[in-house]
Formats: C-alpha cells, sequence, structure tokens
C-alpha cells in the first residue's frame, strides 16, 4: 500500500484574520495595558494587599483575574508603578509573617512561603561565607620559671 501523502500548509481564517506567527491582525488583547488601566489595577492590588489574608501576590492577581507576573511586566512598561509593586509585596511579607507568627497558618507553609516568594533564607555563617577555617598552630615554649 504505497499511498503518497500530499502535505502542505493551509493559513487557517478566523473571523476575517489570518493566523500565523504571533498574535493575529486586529488582536485588541496585545495591547490592553495603558497608564490608566495600569494604575487602576494596581491601586486594586495595593488595596487587597492591606488585607491579612493575602500573603502572596498570586492571591491578589488571581482575585484580579489576572496572573502574578503580569506585576513584572506591568512595572517595565511602566516604572512608576515599581514603589507600588514594591508595597504590595511588603504587605504580602508582612501579612504571612504576622498569620504565621499568630498560627493562622501552619508554619511550615508561612516558612516555605516566606522562603519561596520574600526571599527569607535560614541563618548562615556571614563570618565565613560558607569556607573552611583552619585552627592556627599554637606552641608553648617553657621558661625557667615553669620549670621550678
Amino acid at each position: 500500500m504505497d499511498q503518497k501523502v500530499d502535505l502542505h500548509v493551509q493559513k487557517v481564517e478566523r473571523k476575517g484574520n489570518v493566523m500565523g506567527a504571533g498574535a493575529p491582525k486586529g488582536n485588541k488583547n496585545a495591547e490592553k495595558w495603558d497608564y490608566d488601566n495600569t494604575k487602576e489595577f494596581f491601586m486594586k492590588a495595593l488595596e487587597l494587599s492591606k488585607d491579612p489574608e493575602y500573603d502572596f501576590i498570586g492571591e491578589i492577581a488571581r482575585d484580579l483575574g489576572s496572573y502574578k507576573d503580569i506585576f513584572k511586566h506591568l512595572v517595565d512598561r511602566f516604572p512608576e508603578f515599581q514603589c507600588t509593586h514594591k508595597q504590595i509585596i511588603s504587605n504580602c511579607e508582612s501579612n504571612c509573617y504576622s498569620n504565621t507568627k499568630k498560627g493562622k497558618i501552619v508554619a511550615a507553609v508561612g516558612i516555605v512561603n516566606l522562603k519561596s516568594n520574600h526571599g527569607w533564607t535560614d541563618r548562615v555563617d556571614n563570618t565565613t561565607k560558607g569556607e573552611q577555617i583552619e585552627a592556627p598552630a599554637i606552641s608553648f615554649k617553657r621558661f625557667k620559671s615553669d620549670a621550678e
């Protein structure tokens, strides 16, 4: 059964737009963020971050109908929101620490959140930076007064 299969590339038509590499022509979603709706988004996020229930920026993004990486994308586009972004993250960090301290969330979960999302680490030896310290050689001398 030798059959030749005729392969060819076909353009896909959707609502009058030709699909190809990248976004379709006429895509209005590609640039949905302008200054005004970015500001509104950040102000809503900042208000939510003041609620002690939010200890992770991903939860805020979810409740605003978005995803956590949108904050970094928007700060790249509109650097004037960098301080607001830092404040949102700081509020989430404070909420997590406070809720963990008060026992509102399991300590292990709070620790994982603080380490994974807020840069916390276990204490480390800052004096040696993890390098091994060689003990110095000590030699003792006898003095005449020791022999008596």
